[in-house]
């Protein structure tokens, strides 16, 4: 699944670059649902910021209003993700660290959606499989042009493809490792490398 364009998000990765790229790369066919907006605007809310930065991000994504399951310009979340994670850099120390903490709020308040809600209720309890499960649903649900895929590298182990997606590295792995809080999985690890102009791998396991 790898080639020589991979990148992951270790030493060396550019958060605000990845970003800009990922925009330049948005087209209008491309949405987003509400809820994603509307986690990262929460997101700012809880972590203190004040409401005039939080007004100012909203702002720069061109929009004025968000409704959880509607569907809006990718490029518009790509806009306020990067306003936001710099109004979070004071907090986190840099863009990178402030677009995983966004990206873990985003997958909680996914999870506490009336979606995510029911899809708990299916699962049960604590099994890995079923984050995998989760995580895989969650990209088809929000971002429909996605096209994920489950490779299995081993029992405890394997990778989440992602054949299209705008959000940045660090957004996934936050995101992935709060679904997996919220369904109790413990011990778990990922790791978010780009494998294309758009596509990417979560790597995953747990012991």
């Amino acid at each position: 699944m790898s080639d020589d364009t991979e990148v992951d998000s270790g030493s060396g990765y550019d958060a605000e670059q990845d970003l800009a790229q990922r925009l330049f790369l948005a087209t209008p066919e491309h949405t987003t649902r509400g809820i994603l907006f509307m986690a990262t605007l929460r997101t700012l809310r809880e972590l203190g910021v004040d409401e005039a930065m939080v007004q100012r991000c909203l702002e720069a994504s061109g929009e004025t209003e968000f409704v959880e399951f509607f569907n809006y310009p990718t490029s518009s979340l790509l806009r306020l993700l990067e306003a936001a994670a710099r109004a979070l850099c004071p907090k986190y120390g840099s863009v990178e660290e402030s677009l995983r903490q966004i990206g873990w709020m985003s997958g909680d308040i996914y999870m506490a959606s009336k979606v995510g809600r029911s899809a708990q209720q299916l699962m049960g309890g604590a099994d890995p499989m079923q984050w995998v499960r989760a995580l895989q649903a969650l990209y088809k649900v929000v971002m429909a042009y996605s096209e994920p895929s489950v490779i299995w590298m081993g029992p405890k182990r394997g990778i989440l493809a992602v054949q299209r997606t705008f959000t940045p590295l660090p957004y996934h792995e936050g995101g992935a490792l709060s679904i997996a809080a919220r369904l109790g999985v413990q011990n778990v690890k990922v790791r978010a490398r780009r494998t294309g102009d758009l596509s990417i791998e979560l790597a995953f396991s747990w012991e």
